[in-house]
């Protein structure tokens, strides 16, 4: 698990914010909160983002890739079995409240990640986002299998 900081220039974080904006919605029950279909990497707008992470990404193929808005109103466990390696990159995040793995029934751990920020972790973690946000969260999720 690696956290890295200060993925983005100011101007681009606030253009690619603006951007994933316009492609959250509701996709359903099993999806909390609002997100995009999950082929964002396909799409123009991401070219800055993913060529700023490409030494991260480097080995990795990207699956799938998708915007998440959250405001913490919603508990969803899950994990990622099918591919190596997810991604999480914080867009806007003024709480610095990162994902929540779940260690045990009993133990459940806070990733700290700051706005612009960048969290990679084994896609097999149980893990969620969390709970009670004190404002509305974007994220990017991103997840990848070896070359």
């Amino acid at each position: 698990m690696n956290i890295y900081k200060n993925i983005l220039e100011e101007k681009e974080r606030l253009k690619l914010l603006k951007f994933c904006k316009t492609e959250v919605k509701d996709l359903g029950d099993r999806f909390p909160g609002l997100q995009s279909p999950p082929n964002l990497h396909k799409k123009k707008e991401l070219k800055i983002f993913l060529d700023s992470i490409k030494l991260i990404t480097n080995g990795y193929k990207i699956t799938s890739c998708w915007v998440n808005k959250v405001t913490g109103e919603d508990l969803c466990w899950h994990q990622h079995p099918d591919v190596d390696l997810s991604i999480v990159y914080y867009l806007k995040n003024k709480s610095n409240m990162g994902t929540m793995f779940k260690e045990s029934d009993t133990k459940v751990t806070i990733k700290e990640c700051p706005q612009n920020s960048l969290l990679t972790f084994d896609s097999k973690l149980v893990h969620s986002s969390p709970l009670h946000l004190p404002e509305e969260r974007y994220s990017i999720a991103i997840d990848v299998i070896r070359k």
